[in-house]
């Protein structure tokens, strides 16, 4: 995971064998893996706070067998108790991976 000066944060991955299922691509818990903790981050580093999932939803839009993967991260709806992001998972062409939605609780002191 990396910070951007604009406040932003990415997750990179370089695809792995470890990563791949039994037909060869990149298995489909890794793009969820990527995507709660991009949108899980981006939420983080905005409020201040940690938070927690409470559900995720993955939209899985081409398969992927090698190369570094890069996800970022959108608000969407920021309220004093949850949130919604947006992620995307990019390859190094340009061609988004899967894109996820997450619904978050933000566990806020006291």
């Amino acid at each position: 995971m990396t910070e951007a000066e604009d406040g932003g944060v990415t997750v990179v991955l370089d695809i792995d064998e470890k990563h791949m299922n039994r037909n060869g691509i990149l298995h489909g818990g890794v793009h969820a893996t990527m995507l709660d903790n991009i949108l899980g981050a981006a939420l983080a580093r905005h409020t201040g706070m940690p938070s927690t999932t409470i559900s995720l939803n993955v939209n899985y839009l081409a398969p992927v067998k090698k190369g570094r993967l890069t996800a970022s991260a959108t608000i969407l709806q920021l309220g004093y108790k949850s949130a919604t992001v947006e992620g995307v998972i990019m390859d190094t062409e340009g061609t988004a991976i899967a894109k996820g939605t997450g619904t978050f609780k933000i566990l806020r002191k006291g």
